[in-house]
């Protein structure tokens, strides 16, 4: 069986959920896809759970790594692997609906684009979010407005909000395999390196559509790495939003919107230090951010910034950030905000 779309699936410390989310790939209505599997050295029992189902089900393949290679690595084996006619993405602690990977499949070739995206479940302990996609169903996006409307809407939103860009989550999308000859994701970024993989994927592109309709379910738990204390922040940050505004340096809405999500990720940076799992008391947590505070390129990014002009608590975040009040914002995301 040739597969119209092959699914690469990076696995490490997801046995809790990996069952679950293998059934909803086997359950496609879409029968002729394949399933990369890449085990990250996993130290939990998620390699047995691998090779049972790879014995009972012949599209699904298995990588195994002998030692710990980060997400990003594990994603550029499959692409290696990958021989269908698009790829799409999955991680091992999410699900997704039965009907997704045909229906992606079929808006691809109906306007003939080599990406498809469509909408994301949050998927909480006690609730569900359908996060809003901003394009209705069959926007075809060529070229030109790729550039000029769909890469600038996944920077950041026209101004400094607490709500969210389009976001760059790599599972939503659907790439033809020929898009990403060229391209892999890097491996010296090691968190938030998906939007700088789709980007270059998006500007390799003759065109995109939208299906705003939501089929992937993104789940947060306490293992989430976006809850978590990364040592990979603020770094990998950097390196991502530093490769894609020299990508994006011709297109004067994207610079602009880059100064933007610089500052959301600089916030981001703070609470981070704040995070379960972080190794620092509450007041090396105050050094660190203040001295990443006082970083020049920081202090640039806030300079010119208004924070009275935004609701409350942005405001307070924003002008913290652009005095320097690391107590204070060290403070409030160790006892105030963001505790869920």
């Amino acid at each position: 069986m040739q597969p119209k779309v092959s699914v690469i699936i990076p696995i490490y410390n997801c046995e809790a959920f990996l069952r679950e989310c293998i059934d909803s790939l086997r359950a496609q209505t879409m029968q002729e896809i394949e399933m990369i599997f890449v085990c990250d050295a996993s130290p939990d029992n998620s390699l047995a759970i691998l090779r049972e189902y790879e014995a009972k089900d012949e599209r699904i393949h298995v990588i195994a790594f002998e030692k710990n290679r980060g997400v990003s690595a594990a994603r550029n084996a499959g692409i290696e692997m990958a021989s269908g006619e698009y790829v799409i993405f999955c991680d091992g602690d999410d699900w997704l609906e039965p009907q997704m990977y045909a229906r992606l499949y079929a808006m691809a070739i109906e306007h003939d684009a080599d990406i498809a995206f469509c909408r994301v479940f949050k998927d909480y302990a006690h609730k569900t979010e359908n996060v809003p996609l901003g394009f209705a169903t069959g926007t075809r996006f060529d070229e030109a407005s790729i550039r000029e409307t769909l890469i600038p809407a996944m920077l950041s939103k026209e101004n400094d909000s607490d709500e969210l860009p389009l976001s760059g989550y790599t599972p939503r999308n659907l790439f033809r395999r020929e898009v990403l000859k060229k391209h892999r994701f890097r491996e010296d970024i090691r968190y938030a390196e998906d939007l700088l993989f789709i980007i270059e994927c998006m500007l390799e592109s003759r065109a995109a559509v939208a299906v705003d309709e939501a089929y992937y379910h993104y789940r947060f738990h306490g293992g989430s790495v976006t809850k978590r204390y990364s040592a990979h922040v603020p770094k990998s940050h950097d390196l991502s939003n530093d490769a894609i505004e020299a990508l994006l340096a011709d297109q004067s809405e994207c610079v602009r919107r880059m100064t933007i999500r610089r500052r959301k990720m600089a916030v981001t940076a703070v609470r981070n230090l704040c995070y379960p799992g972080t190794p620092y008391g509450f007041f090396a947590r105050v050094r660190e951010a203040r001295a990443y505070m006082n970083r020049e390129d920081v202090r640039r990014w806030f300079k010119d910034v208004r924070p009275l002009s935004f609701p409350p608590k942005l405001a307070m975040r924003l002008f913290l950030m652009k005095h320097r009040m690391a107590f204070a914002m060290c403070f409030l995301f160790t006892y105030v905000f963001d505790r869920v």
